[in-house]
């Protein structure tokens, strides 16, 4: 019985791609993702299929099929956190399936600055309108990382917690992870309320102290001070 393969293929750059996720993309005759991931894979001969809604018909392609052909998902990040992964074992016996781990967009994050994520609460803004749960966890919490989207994104998100009196916090703002165009911004929330930022994001929120790592210059420098 042929496996399919949910495999994690990181925060972009195919640097942090596992090895073992390699040579199984490359034994595979489909490939199931995002634009994002199936661009970054592009050279494959593998047959490309975009993931759209409904994802009913992600899921019929794959039962119909993978007797027959080798079937690989693609997720960014890790399989385990915020992915189309819930969905599958919804929807496929898990027999079927065999994870791949990969690297978290906000483990990378994590690293950038410098401290520990074992004590980081996770959450995700990305297609859901749970600003409130954001907003309770930053207020008990001491470290927050979340994945953020286009409807909410890092300006609208230090707004937000200005007009609940979530003021002294660390707001850390991660653009395009792993890309030649990185950029990381540190500043208080009133400060990044003022900037605009690319459309591939990740936050993490820490209470003030927490960490060491100095991004002052570039905010300065993105204020016009």
């Amino acid at each position: 019985m042929n496996k399919v393969y949910v495999l994690g293929i990181g925060p972009g750059s195919r640097d942090y791609l596992l090895n073992k996720t390699e040579k199984i993309i490359e034994k595979m005759d489909v490939l199931i993702g995002g634009s994002r991931a199936l661009e970054t894979f592009a050279e494959e001969k593998a047959k490309k299929i975009k993931i759209t809604l409904p994802l009913s018909k992600i899921k019929n392609y794959i039962l119909d099929n993978y007797q027959q052909q080798k079937i690989a998902v693609l997720v960014s990040g890790d399989p385990g956190l915020y992915s189309l992964l819930n969905y599958l074992k919804r929807e496929i016996e898990v027999d079927i399936l065999e994870i791949i781990p990969g690297i978290s967009s906000l483990q990378l994050a994590a690293s950038r600055i410098q401290i520990s994520w074992n004590d980081m609460r996770i959450t995700s803004l990305h297609g859901k309108d749970n600003k409130e749960e954001l907003l309770a966890l930053l207020k008990k919490e001491v470290k927050v990382g979340f994945f953020t989207d286009n409807k909410f994104p890092p300006a609208k998100i230090a707004e937000y917690l200005l007009k609940n009196k979530v003021e002294d916090k660390t707001v850390c703002v991660f653009e395009n992870l792993s890309y030649p165009d990185e950029k990381i911004t540190v500043g208080r929330a009133a400060e990044i309320k003022k900037l605009s930022f690319s459309k591939l994001t990740v936050m993490i929120i820490l209470d003030r102290g927490k960490i060491n790592f100095k991004q002052r210059g570039d905010l300065d420098e993105r204020m016009g001070s």
